[in-house]
């Protein structure tokens, strides 16, 4: 039997983006072309953090071996694993373009589905945004929210495991 070649993804964003584009052309040219330039500026805001995320990406790709990733926050690291999870999650602050990135170099290296998904789940409590929050929605409704978040996150990632595995039976 012959090997499968790979499945080719189809850039199916990227294509729709361009065909309203092109759409909107025909409809406003003079609009379209000032969304074309926000667009860049936008584009250019955010070019020089995606390059340094890849390239945090490629140093845990080569400086983390996938054993102590496995060990660390694989099935092997156990309950440990989903906590440094959470601790993680609340830490990080930036944009998705800059998480997830991570997250799937981590997941390259070994680290389980529910680790990630609480990692997400977590990242939404953000522990330097807190003091802000606390400011403009008072502390009793972040202290609440953050703990609802942190006690949900754990349910929320080990559902995702079990979802993402079960796809593959």
């Amino acid at each position: 039997m012959k090997p499968e070649a790979p499945k080719r993804r189809i850039p199916w964003l990227p294509m729709t983006v361009g065909i309203l584009y092109l759409w909107a052309l025909t409809v406003d040219p003079a609009r379209t072309w000032q969304a074309l330039r926000v667009s860049a500026a936008l584009f250019a805001s955010v070019a020089m953090i995606i390059v340094a995320v890849f390239g945090l990406a490629g140093l845990i790709q080569v400086w983390l071996d996938r054993e102590r990733v496995a060990r660390l926050l694989g099935r092997e690291g156990g309950i440990r694993a989903l906590l440094l999870a959470a601790l993680f999650g609340t830490l990080l602050i930036g944009p998705s373009y800059v998480i997830f990135p991570l997250l799937k170099t981590v997941r390259e290296q070994g680290a389980r589905w529910a680790v990630l998904g609480i990692v997400l789940a977590a990242w939404a409590v953000k522990i330097p945004m807190l003091p802000l929050e606390m400011e403009f929605l008072g502390w009793r409704f972040s202290l609440a929210r953050s703990l609802l978040t942190l006690l949900f996150a754990f349910p929320i990632g080990l559902l995702l495991e079990f979802a993402m595995e079960y796809r593959r039976r």
